[in-house]
């Protein structure tokens, strides 16, 4: 199955709670190539904006890496996750 243009290749998740450095912010949006960037946060807290359009902001209903993982998972759009 070959990836559409707009579709990205890779999806790269990350279950977190928003207290991430700046440093590892800008390695990870260092990454290049046809990816998406999908930061899962628990129910409560607030993301600051990233004006990256290949990151995607996503709210879980529960507290939890598992629950925020699997999210992620019914949200990627990416070949590879």
């Amino acid at each position: 199955m070959l990836a559409s243009f707009n579709q990205p290749i890779l999806s790269i998740v990350s279950p977190t709670i928003g207290n991430f450095s700046e440093y590892w912010l800008q390695q990870l949006l260092s990454v290049q190539g046809n990816v998406e960037f999908i930061l899962v946060y628990p129910p409560g807290i607030t993301a600051a904006f990233i004006a990256d359009p290949r990151v995607k902001i996503l709210y879980s209903l529960y507290k939890g890496e598992t629950p925020q993982r699997a999210l992620v998972l019914m949200n990627a759009t990416g070949q590879f996750r």
